[in-house]
């Protein structure tokens, strides 16, 4: 795949939606795989915010922590939800009126930061990016197994154009585990997807 730097950030692709038909060659470090999982102890607010303020300030906090070290690598953030894009984006400007150094840093790098929702990320590229689901139990412990634009039809297609946005690596953030998704209770195709 022309993006990908390593196999594992098109594999998912290539086996659910392109039929293993890619021609894939193995990484040198093929063991380490550059998809990773962070679980977040959060929730959704369902009834008033519909975000994850834990799930967005964590991003937040990686974002920092990646520019107080000056890793030119650059930043995508892509989020479920256009609530919870907004959420992150005024995290970021609040990162960046306390920290205008981090600021500076940004606008002088190669590729600027972007955080776009699965609706809108078409045709962008980033070497990290880090998938905000914000969907999740709600402050009562409920999964109401809503995942926003993958429950509509196409929302599958949606799913495959962000997870290829990667060259580098892919951060998942969620506060739900994909066991969670109880597919006897969703028969939308992109939200068995997330679940894989």
């Amino acid at each position: 795949h022309y993006r990908s730097k390593h196999e594992s950030l098109i594999s998912f692709s290539n086996a659910h939606f392109y039929d293993n038909k890619l021609l894939t060659f193995p990484s040198p470090d093929d063991l380490n795989r550059k998809v990773t999982f962070e679980f977040i102890d959060g929730f959704y607010d369902k009834g008033k915010t519909r975000t994850n303020k834990n799930e967005a300030e964590a991003i937040i906090e990686y974002i920092r922590i990646h520019l107080e070290n000056q890793n030119k690598k650059s930043i995508g953030v892509v989020t479920f939800s256009q609530t919870q894009q907004s959420l992150i984006e005024d995290l970021l400007q609040k990162l960046f009126q306390e920290n205008p150094h981090l600021e500076e840093f940004v606008i002088n790098s190669e590729e600027p930061i972007f955080i776009k929702n699965l609706e809108n990320v078409q045709g962008d590229e980033r070497d990290t990016i880090i998938f905000s689901i914000a969907y999740g139990v709600d402050a009562q412990g409920r999964l109401l197994h809503n995942f926003g634009p993958l429950n509509r039809v196409g929302g599958e297609r949606r799913l495959n154009v962000a997870v290829t946005r990667a060259k580098c690596n892919v951060q998942l953030v969620s506060s739900m585990h994909y066991t969670d998704i109880d597919l006897k209770r969703t028969s939308a195709e992109g939200a068995k997807l997330l679940r894989e």
